[in-house]
């Protein structure tokens, strides 16, 4: 049975024919828009902010961060774990994108401003506003990722969200990487810090706003009631539920493995362009180029898809990243060389961006089959842990990328030596590629569409028998 049958018998199954409307789905996918945006100001701007506007010491915003960054990859599970412990009048996980994302909001725009206290006065307000910012960002992972299987277990819908919310994320980054300078400059007519202060009020409005428009819009149309004298699982339960569940810790091992190679690579590539093609502006261009490749990607990503099935379009992804990443070895420091740079990224990014939305669809997958095999909903706790992932892979690339340029012998802002280029090389390429090819770890994702829907059909059944709150 071919991959767009399995789809269309999936979509048959009693109860699961309706299709969301398009709202629904923008609704759902418009988490990452916000999300990345918020990340991306906190890893490209706030520690420019802090030095160079608030005068702070750079040797104690490196403590604050990774700090607050272990602190972070420890909470996320934790509140994931509370959320599916608990139902609010108002829905399981739909309430929390209003009740993280004022705050985030807020605390974003918080961070951003600068009082001008006293010395002592502004490393406390720092401490406490960055702190507050970074974990509203960090937990509001939990009900991003649990929300997409309450709503629908339609395949094909999920494979529409992803590329909905592939492009919400795209935005996002690509907001902060070309139009927040200019505007914070423009905003604040020479004054950095007004700048920053009233281009953050303006995010956070619009933050605000998002987070009401999917409290209004969702409806969680997949959530079992417990009967009163019915104990929610313990934190334990929890764990065991999900890591003997081999297709959840594919999932993270892939989804960690991609970020921590992506990591390392992002870290460097600045060094990289300066030191290597001796133009740091090539960093945006290639950036801005590659987009191109990516959006149209995503755009074929549903038909290809359901033509070829979501695990060889994700291996076709693994296989190209690792290729593409380690091929650059073998660049020179040309024109050539860059021409070879934009046509390997030109690929790397047109296929990565046609798997995107089907790698989204293995962890609402993962989701269901842990509900299956358990018969306990934890998918707070789950998407929370995602959350705790990418924490922990931005300190470990950050901190594998500085101790490598250390190692090669990098000295800032001086000619680099022939061994330190090829090392700079060597980290820009082969390091990252040995880590993304662990992603190949989703070729024993058994989870096929056959499958999600015979465990849809199955937990269907179960809802319906538990007397399911399914409300259209």
């Amino acid at each position: 049975m071919n991959a767009v049958n399995v789809i269309k018998n999936e979509n048959a199954i009693e109860g699961q024919e309706r299709k969301l409307e398009l709202r629904e789905k923008i609704a759902c996918a418009i988490s990452g828009g916000p999300a990345t945006f918020h990340y991306q100001m906190m890893q490209m701007f706030l520690l420019f902010f802090y030095t160079d506007v608030m005068k702070v010491s750079a040797a104690y915003v490196a403590g604050l961060f990774l700090v607050v960054r272990i602190f972070d990859a420890v909470l996320a599970p934790v509140f994931g774990a509370l959320i599916d412990r608990i139902t609010t009048p108002w829905g399981k996980y739909k309430p929390w994108f209003l009740i993280l994302g004022l705050p985030l909001g807020i605390f974003g725009w918080l961070t951003f401003t600068d009082f001008n206290l006293s010395p002592t006065g502004k490393l406390v307000y720092v401490a406490v506003t960055y702190t507050l910012y970074s974990v509203m960002g960090a937990i509001g992972n939990a009900p991003a990722a649990a929300i997409t299987p309450a709503i629908t277990k339609r395949v094909d819908e999920r494979v529409s969200m992803g590329q909905l919310g592939f492009f919400t994320v795209i935005i996002g980054a690509l907001l902060v990487g070309t139009a927040v300078q200019p505007i914070y400059k423009g905003l604040g007519g020479g004054n950095d810090a007004k700048g920053f202060s009233l281009l953050m009020a303006a995010v956070a409005v619009i933050t605000i706003l998002i987070a009401l428009f999917q409290v209004f819009t969702l409806k969680e149309r997949y959530i079992v009631e417990k009967n009163k004298d019915e104990k929610a699982p313990s934190f334990k339960q929890m764990f065991v539920a999900v890591f003997t569940n081999r297709t959840a810790v594919i999932v993270y091992v892939y989804g960690f493995a991609t970020s921590l190679g992506n990591g390392i690579r992002a870290a460097v590539s600045l060094h990289y362009f300066k030191y290597f093609f001796h133009n740091e502006g090539l960093m945006a261009i290639t950036g801005i180029i590659a987009l191109v490749p990516s959006l149209i990607g995503v755009a074929l990503s549903g038909k290809v898809t359901k033509h070829f099935g979501i695990k060889p379009v994700v291996m076709t992804s693994v296989f190209t990243s690792v290729v593409s990443m380690a091929s650059l070895i073998l660049i020179p420091p040309t024109s050539t060389g860059i021409i070879a740079f934009i046509g390997i990224s030109f690929i790397a990014t047109l296929i990565g961006g046609m798997s995107s939305p089907a790698q989204g669809t293995m962890m609402p997958a993962a989701m269901d089959y842990t509900e299956w095999k358990s018969g306990i909903n934890i998918n707070a706790f789950m998407g929370s842990i995602n959350g705790f992932m990418q924490t922990l892979a931005t300190a470990v690339s950050g901190a594998i990328a500085a101790g490598a340029l250390a190692l090669i012998g990098y000295v800032p802002g001086v000619e680099q030596s022939s061994s330190t280029i090829f090392g700079l090389k060597l980290v820009m390429s082969i390091l990252p590629a040995i880590f993304i090819a662990f992603t190949a770890c989703v070729m024993w994702f058994d989870l096929t569409e056959e499958k999600q829907a015979q465990i849809t059909k199955e937990l269907a059944e179960r809802r319906k028998n538990a007397e399911v709150n399914v409300t259209i």
